[in-house]
């Protein structure tokens, strides 16, 4: 039985004009991209240590989705000139979204400071800093934290804390303050801050 080729993993680094190139760095010929593939220098993977309220600290690996700089391809207005994947979601570059994710670093490695709610999503996490705003409101991030032990660049953590989408809202939806504290007391016990009606 003949086995199939496999695929080869290629990585792109995205620009602030939504151009791709690839590793070597040649421009990006291909219509659909693996979002998991794509460097954004700003946001590269690491390891933030937080201070609890009991002076404990913690550290934390920090990823970010392609959902902060792209959005639905429903959306699009006109033709993509790429796709990322976001597993079968299908996501097209936006610049506002990029523009904005230049605020996103400094709002996480600030989490104990800044304004945390559970979502009603009952899965996310949302935060933001009423002094980053947009034309359009507060930037929000919106976050899960779960257990998970590793070594990031030489240094151990026990926690990923993984963005998964941020962007300028007119409002914040209806959610039950929280703190990082409570997020991280949940997570070791592979658990979520419970979302209740104000």
């Amino acid at each position: 039985m003949l086995s199939r080729p496999k695929m080869e993993k290629r990585s792109y680094t995205l620009t602030p004009l939504g151009q791709v190139f690839l590793d070597d760095g040649k421009l990006n010929i291909e219509s659909t991209i693996d979002a998991t593939m794509v460097s954004v220098p700003h946001l590269c993977p690491h390891v933030e240590e937080f201070g609890l309220n009991n002076s404990e600290s913690v550290k934390c690996l920090i990823r970010y989705s392609s959902h902060c700089w792209t959005y639905s391809v429903e959306l699009a207005q006109s033709i993509p000139r790429f796709i990322f994947l976001d597993g079968t979601r299908q996501r097209v570059f936006d610049p506002i979204r990029y523009g904005a994710s230049h605020y996103l670093r400094e709002l996480i490695c600030s989490l104990p400071q800044n304004r945390i709610y559970v979502t009603q999503s009952d899965r996310n996490y949302g935060c933001y800093n009423a002094t980053v705003t947009s034309d359009e409101g507060c930037y929000t991030a919106y976050f899960t934290l779960r257990p998970r032990k590793g070594r990031f660049d030489g240094v151990r953590h026990k926690f990923l804390l993984t963005v998964e989408s941020a962007y300028s809202k007119p409002q914040q939806e209806p959610g039950m303050k929280t703190s990082l504290s409570a997020i991280i007391g949940k997570a070791r016990e592979n658990k979520t801050v419970k979302y209740r009606k104000p």
